[in-house]
């Protein structure tokens, strides 16, 4: 195998909850409110046991090739040529979504903490974070996500809890005015982004080992973020109102800015930013990892640190071409993001294991 290192399932967990989380702390209210104004609520906690039955779907494909990593299970299910061009399309999503995820982080940096710092330098430093933690290999990768997640999980109560005595219960109604299609469409945005992303963890699970109650684990970790951004929604909703939430690409950043209890606990927006960038990390370095993994299995390479540095190039490269600016970003990217992943993320997949289950039940006639 390409990767000799091995995680346990509560690191895989960890993993899990982190890329859940990822950037989407900081954008998924504003991207959900977008579509379901003031039911946005409703959406992120429909969303919650719905991405955990997608998060299901992923081990199940999983599952049936254990030993297989994404760009095997493709070619193994489809046969050599058109499992090769899944393979190339996912590697190409990977790559996209490391620079996308780095380009956000150099977008909020320089708007919002340091004006006066070109772009391209908080990319460079990111990337270099990035190729660090991908050169040393899965198990760290793990290690650091225990070490990490506590963190998250501390900042996005202390932000809830905080942020009670300033809610407006108003701000919720009208329930369910905002329509159908619009309810339907926050609902698959709650699916998608939080945890349709996590397609590149089928790069990682045949490196887990295979504990008891890994399913069940794993599904909690799922359900467990996307619950907690759930919370974000809900109380970005009851402090700021939907137009508020909707027009403010970084919701959760103002409102930690807006936490004052006795004039003495405020201004903790640098730990907001600081949170949201221990998440991202997560995330972009899965990421990376997935597509410097799945290139080397691509070409059947004995070994894929060797792709690191060029891979790091590109990422910096891209980051800097993906968009023109953070208008573009939320105008053009964000909506069209939404099919991009549904194919990715349910079309595929589902795909995948109706071939599998058509092959299986043909030769089970075959043979009888």
């Amino acid at each position: 195998m390409l990767e000799q290192g091995r995680i346990g399932t509560r690191q895989l967990s960890t993993l899990i909850f982190m890329m859940v989380v990822g950037d989407m702390m900081l954008i998924y209210p504003s991207v959900i409110t977008s579509y379901a104004k003031q039911d946005a609520w409703i959406c992120a906690l429909v969303g919650v046991p719905l991405g955990m039955a997608l998060m299901l779907l992923f081990l199940k494909l999983c599952s049936l090739y254990p030993e297989k990593n994404l760009v095997q299970i493709s070619r193994g299910i489809l046969g050599f040529w058109p499992g090769t061009l899944v393979s190339i399309f996912y590697l190409f999503f990977f790559v996209v979504g490391t620079s996308a995820h780095i380009r956000e982080v150099g977008d909020f940096i320089t708007s919002q903490i340091f004006q006066y710092t070109p772009l391209r330098v908080i990319a460079l430093l990111f990337v270099v974070a990035l190729g660090w933690g991908v050169y040393h290999g899965l198990e760290t990768m793990g290690r650091s996500s225990e070490l990490l997640m506590p963190i998250l999980i501390v900042f996005i109560l202390v932000l809830t809890f905080c942020l009670l005595p300033q809610v407006n219960p108003s701000n919720l109604k009208p329930v369910t005015h905002s329509g159908v299609v619009s309810i339907l469409q926050g609902i698959l945005v709650s699916i998608i982004y939080p945890v349709g992303e996590l397609i590149p963890i089928m790069m990682i699970v045949p490196y887990t080992l295979n504990q008891t109650h890994r399913t069940r684990d794993v599904l909690a970790a799922a359900g467990l973020g996307n619950l907690l951004l759930a919370a974000l929604v809900t109380i970005s909703l009851l402090v700021l109102g939907p137009f508020l939430t909707q027009h403010n690409i970084y919701a959760s950043f103002t409102l930690s800015q807006k936490i004052n209890i006795g004039g003495f606990f405020e201004r903790i927006e640098a730990i907001m930013a600081s949170s949201w960038l221990i998440s991202t990390y997560i995330k972009a370095m899965v990421y990376m990892y997935a597509f410097v993994l799945g290139t080397a299995e691509l070409f059947k390479l004995k070994q894929y640190r060797m792709l690191i540095l060029p891979t790091s190039l590109l990422v910096f490269g891209l980051a800097n071409l993906v968009s023109p600016s953070l208008t573009f970003i939320v105008i053009t990217v964000v909506p069209y993001w939404v099919d991009w992943d549904t194919t990715l993320s349910i079309i595929l997949p589902g795909l995948l294991l109706l071939v599998h289950m058509f092959k299986k039940r043909w030769k089970t006639k075959s043979s009888g």
